[in-house]
């Protein structure tokens, strides 16, 4: 199994926006994406981090706030999360003016 992990494409992604930020790798036919690190920030109390595999929640959380005041998550897996072949992956933040997603991992 750890062969198959090593030779896997990583990938990473990041996006921002006012008030829903997603950050997303789309599916490949026959491969199945990991997820080993996902982070957001928010400038929007209550703010949610959500990880989706197509359009099923597969992991959430509210953003807390930072000992400088700011809302932010930032989280590496210590077993990746697991979509099913095909499907894509994403990371949604809202926000109020401001917010930020990002996505990493790799494809097998």
């Amino acid at each position: 199994m750890f062969t198959k992990l090593l030779r896997g494409a990583p990938f990473a992604t990041t996006t921002s926006h006012a008030t829903s930020a997603v950050a997303s790798v789309a599916g490949v036919t026959g491969s199945v994406h990991y997820i080993t690190d996902i982070s957001g920030s928010s400038d929007k109390a209550g703010s949610l981090l959500t990880v989706k595999q197509g359009t099923t929640v597969i992991w959430e959380l509210q953003l807390a706030a930072t000992a400088a005041g700011n809302l932010a998550y930032s989280h590496s897996f210590q077993a990746p999360l697991i979509a099913v072949a095909g499907e894509l992956v994403s990371v949604t933040v809202d926000g109020t003016s401001v917010c930020k997603a990002n996505i990493a991992g790799y494809t097998v």
